[in-house]
């Protein structure tokens, strides 16, 4: 989830202050994101059933790991990292593949949550139903997360922009033959902090899948960070995200 720059990368607890995605409604919005099976209790569906549902939508953050699964990372130490976790449904469907999963995001709010559904907590929230009206319904994991599966993850607070130093002062950090950045990179203060922590974090024949729209925004990014989304001052012609990444992650 987006985050903004910690002032304390060693005390691994960066601040919230002014971190919008501390509200507890952008915390009932990434509970339907990240448990589309919540509400199946309630008879409340995500999707108002017909025909033609666009029910492939669903799943999001399960996709993505299913993902980083299906392009077989070689396996070092079958550990597995989520940047940017939010309430954890990607990292425990992670955890279905690897061991063990590291699993961090900067919202203190994201990660408590996790925490609560990891613990066996019967949590709950609103879901918007039509207009002013919701309807409270109650977290359900996907099928095959339990609770033997959901112990292999360790939810933190941190900083993705502070990977680097994660090597050294995080105990029990260590390397992964899989990592998982999921709508993360553009909003990040300096996405390149995080770029160049991968050499020292993915293990030998392992995968790093990144999921990103682009849709860069000063608000998190300062514009001299940018990846691309802006055009070159000197030619004028449109310089592109994808082909920086890609040109960066070579």
């Amino acid at each position: 989830a987006a985050r903004d720059e910690a002032e304390e990368v060693d005390s691994l607890s960066p601040s919230s202050e002014d971190n919008v995605y501390e509200s507890d409604d952008l915390l009932a919005m990434y509970l339907g994101l990240h448990f589309p099976l919540s509400g199946s209790k309630e008879n409340v569906n995500p999707i108002m059933q017909h025909e033609h549902a666009p029910t492939h939508g669903l799943r999001f953050p399960q996709r993505v790991a299913e993902l980083v699964r299906k392009l077989e990372p070689e396996t070092t130490n079958n550990r597995a990292l989520d940047v940017g976790c939010a309430v954890g449904g990607s990292s425990f469907e992670l955890a279905k593949s690897f061991e063990h999963v590291e699993a961090f995001d900067f919202s203190s709010n994201f990660v408590e949550a996790a925490k609560r559904i990891q613990s066996g907590e019967e949590l709950s929230f609103r879901v918007p139903v039509e207009g002013e009206i919701s309807e409270e319904v109650s977290v359900v994991n996907e099928p095959g997360v339990d609770s033997e599966v959901m112990k292999r993850v360790n939810f933190f607070q941190g900083d993705a922009c502070a990977l680097s130093e994660y090597t050294n002062s995080k105990e029990g950090f260590g390397t992964f033959d899989a990592v998982m950045l999921s709508n993360l990179l553009c909003r990040l203060p300096d996405p390149m902090a995080a770029l160049n922590a991968m050499p020292k974090i993915v293990n030998k024949g392992g995968v790093v899948v990144m999921v990103t729209p682009f849709t860069w925004l000063e608000e998190f990014t300062p514009k001299s960070k940018w990846l691309g989304g802006f055009h070159d001052p000197v030619s004028q012609e449109p310089l592109y995200s994808k082909d920086n990444l890609k040109q960066i992650m070579e």
